[in-house]
């Protein structure tokens, strides 16, 4: 299975998510990035990487879109989706099946 889609996914519409978007896109970001958390979250638990499972983990809470979480402002979201971007993206390699 090619994984790039798990990491690249999320990257891509958090991006698009930093310019104005209507309300449904943000409904859209947080399932993507809520989903593709929990594949890198299950699949480092399996590889022993605890500490990152449960990284991605948090990040599956986080963006949960049934029980929502409000920071309330639009700047504060932006540097949590750069964070966010910027471990997918650090971790893009860690679940690769050899």
């Amino acid at each position: 299975m090619d994984t790039r889609f798990f990491w690249m996914l999320p990257i891509y519409v958090m991006l698009i998510g930093l310019a104005p978007m209507p309300y449904g896109y943000y409904n859209i970001l947080k399932i993507v990035v809520c989903g593709c958390s929990i594949f890198y979250a299950y699949h480092l638990s399996e590889k022993e990487d605890k500490t990152f499972a449960w990284v991605f983990g948090f990040f599956a809470v986080l963006y949960n879109p049934i029980i929502p979480i409000y920071l309330y402002d639009k700047q504060i979201w932006i540097v949590v989706n750069i964070i966010t971007g910027l471990v997918f993206f650090w971790k893009r390699n860690s679940i690769e099946e050899k």
